[in-house]
């Protein structure tokens, strides 16, 4: 039996002593998955990826002409997503990597030390471990940044969605509430989203609530101003409602002509301008 054949052998007789001494060197009330006392579920998670990590590892000592990438690459992306998922912190995980390499290259020099190995052989392990280790941690790396990535713009598009509401008062008029900072990204999607909802009803009338509102540029007020022409394409005439005096000085000296525009100083008052009142209108939608 050669020599690599002995450490990889060696390597999967201890891997439960090699798991659980890195299981052991964490600390507690770190508020972080990889805690002492982060709970039993984290800690068998923790334990079966370090189990495959360490088996895949274990294999490029005797592997040297067939690499185990692919092995190592799912293991990574695996848990990279899975870490995406928890919102475990990028360098939690490279801390951790870090630390297992540094137990298990300890491992290998007791190897060496108890079986005499020679110099050259040593120096190769060596090498061979440390290129599989930057290996995972490249490929780690790059997918937890694809897959954070991802879900970001997920969780952006959610946002966007949920920031342009038209919300339907009675069966011709609705509400579009402007909230929070728009920046030109945002302002463009609330006139496309606001286009498309306005164009699957029939309303005659939408109230843009601008009290939320606190400043206003160029770019914006143009897709602002858009919409407003867009929407009285499609028949729905624009009220624009509470207007912060700051932003309407901003529009003002942006040049836009607000003279064909019904503008009210709530949507309160606006609301009152038709009458409407909770449960007297009689068209009020389900």
């Amino acid at each position: 039996m050669s020599k690599a054949q002995e450490l990889y052998e060696y390597l999967q007789n201890n891997a439960n002593e090699i798991t659980q001494e890195w299981l052991d060197g964490r600390h507690k009330g770190t508020k972080s998955i990889y805690s002492a006392d982060a709970g039993e579920e984290t800690e068998k998670q923790l334990r079966e990826h370090n189990q495959k990590l360490l088996d895949a590892m274990s294999k490029v000592f005797i592997s040297e002409k067939s690499y185990p990438e692919q092995e190592l690459k799912e293991w990574a992306e695996e848990v990279s997503e899975r870490r995406v998922s928890e919102q475990v912190p990028i360098h939690e995980t490279l801390g951790e990597f870090r630390r297992f390499r540094g137990i298990l290259w300890d491992k290998i020099k007791q190897f060496i030390s108890n079986d005499n190995v020679d110099l050259d052989t040593s120096l190769r392990w060596g090498e061979l471990l440390n290129d599989a280790h930057d290996y995972v941690v490249l490929q780690f790396v790059e997918h937890y940044d694809r897959t954070n990535t991802t879900q970001m713009h997920a969780q952006q598009q959610l946002i966007n969605e949920l920031s342009a509401p038209v919300i339907p008062i009675t069966d011709k008029e609705a509400i579009l509430p402007l909230i929070g900072d728009l920046d030109s990204t945002r302002t463009s999607h609330i006139q496309k989203s606001t286009l498309e909802q306005c164009s699957r009803h029939p309303y005659e009338t939408l109230y843009l609530d601008m009290s939320g509102v606190q400043t206003i540029d160029t770019i914006v007020a143009h897709h602002v101003f858009q919409l407003i022409q867009s929407l009285d394409l499609l028949g729905v005439k624009s009220v624009i409602c509470g207007m912060n005096p700051k932003v309407a000085q901003v529009a003002i000296q942006l040049g836009i002509d607000f003279s064909n525009i019904t503008i009210k100083s709530t949507l309160s008052h606006a609301l009152d301008a038709i009458n409407f009142h909770e449960g007297e209108n009689t068209n009020l939608t389900s």
